[in-house]
């Protein structure tokens, strides 16, 4: 069976479009510019499951950093290559990659992080950075509201129809254990006549601020900023190498 982000790459740009890949670009930049206090204020950033590499492509080619993006996912990647020569791209796994050196700041978007379930892969992480960020440098990442988790998905039924793909997604949310699971089929098509049927099940974990401010504060890390998105869907936090 195929990997369901491997399916889903083609139209994983049409699936965010609600996310402007320029603005949040521009709004992690200037995160940046407030907040980085590496002593010699590099512009060296990973992007940690970048997927089809949108946003990591607009802080390299307009803001000129030095970019390396990092998922699990070939087809993700082979679609974040076309965006940017610029950028370094890599296929490893977010909670066991390796860099041949350090970086001033880190990124992670459209709640990857809540995709780590596990609590202690979610720390793993956060401990990379003891190795691969310098002292002042940045971690920049959103993760879903409680609203986003007990309102907007909840136990709602969706579906995305495109040219050649169809999705159905049954999502259940288990408000105790603050754990999502969205079991999803995918019809899809590469020949536009012959369709083929993919079925997998995407897990998320709300995270709640205070448990993210006690998690960065064991792994040596500082909670500087949270603001929640205008839609109340999202929170992005800003956490600082002390």
């Amino acid at each position: 069976m195929e990997d369901l982000y491997d399916v889903l790459a083609d139209h994983y740009d049409l699936m965010q479009e609600e996310i402007d890949p320029e603005e949040l670009g521009s709004l992690i930049n200037s995160l940046v510019e407030k907040h980085l206090k590496t002593e010699e204020k590099g512009r060296s950033l990973v992007d940690l499951g970048c997927g089809s590499g949108s946003v990591t492509a607009v802080l390299a080619e307009k803001y000129g950093y030095d970019a390396t993006g990092i998922d699990r996912s070939d087809e993700m990647l082979m679609e974040a290559s076309a965006k940017s020569s610029k950028v370094m791209w890599v296929n490893q796994d977010i909670t066991d990659y390796e860099l041949p050196g350090m970086a001033d700041v880190f990124i992670s978007t459209t709640n990857t992080m809540n995709h780590i379930t596990d609590r202690s892969l979610f720390g793993k992480i956060l401990k990379s950075f003891e190795t691969y960020m310098l002292r002042g440098g940045l971690f920049i990442f959103d993760v879903g509201t409680e609203e986003h988790f007990t309102k907007t998905l909840a136990d709602n039924v969706f579906y995305e129809d495109y040219d050649d793909m169809t999705m159905l997604w049954t999502n259940s949310y288990d408000e105790k254990e603050k754990l999502s699971t969205a079991e999803i089929t995918v019809f899809y098509t590469e020949d536009g006549e012959n369709y083929k049927r993919t079925d997998g099940e995407l897990y998320e974990r709300f995270y709640p601020e205070d448990e993210i401010k006690k998690m960065a504060e064991q792994y040596g890390l500082e909670f500087v900023e949270g603001m929640i998105s205008d839609d109340r869907q999202r929170e992005y936090i800003v956490l600082r190498r002390k």
